[in-house]
């Protein structure tokens, strides 16, 4: 999100095969430039995955650990300051966004409709022996889902952000 509040979606998905990690942790630092929040739903577990790239790629480590740093985790917004009676006592994202914005319902999604779901089509869709017709369509499905996936981080900032 730019200053002026507009939305640009930015993905990063490698079918190549090889390992993408160093593709991956250059488009990030790329896609978080230097400066201003990187709004995340549970900083624990984004900080770790930072960490490891950190540690993968030093060159790329201190450019890494500043996004870590950057970092504003939303799970402490909601833990601290939401509450409605569909969480059933979660906070995970999964009981939360339904309660913020019933209308990114991934369950209306084509395929792809969860995370677990999204791991599965892109192990698949990385094996020598699928089908490019079959790559396609998961490679759409999985773009779908991911957008819906950070239009939700959006949605949630936006429920939380007065606060």
């Amino acid at each position: 999100m730019s200053e002026d509040r507009n939305l640009r979606h930015q993905e990063f998905l490698d079918f190549s095969g090889e390992d993408p990690s160093r593709r991956f942790a250059e488009a990030l630092v790329d896609a978080c430039g230097e400066q201003g929040p990187v709004f995340v739903y549970s900083a624990r577990f984004e900080r770790g995955r930072i960490k490891e790239l950190a540690d993968r790629f030093p060159d790329l480590s201190i450019r890494l650990l500043v996004i870590s740093k950057r970092m504003v985790d939303l799970l402490d917004t909601a833990a601290r300051h939401y509450y409605h009676p569909s969480q059933q006592g979660s906070w995970s994202i999964k009981k939360v966004l339904p309660a913020i914005a019933p209308d990114l319902d991934c369950g209306q999604l084509d395929g792809i409709q969860n995370g677990e779901m999204a791991m599965t089509a892109f192990k698949e869709a990385i094996e020598t022996c699928c089908l490019l017709e079959r790559k396609t369509e998961l490679e759409a499905q999985l773009r779908r889902y991911c957008a819906l996936d950070t239009l939700a981080i959006v949605r949630v900032f936006e429920c939380f952000r007065g606060f």
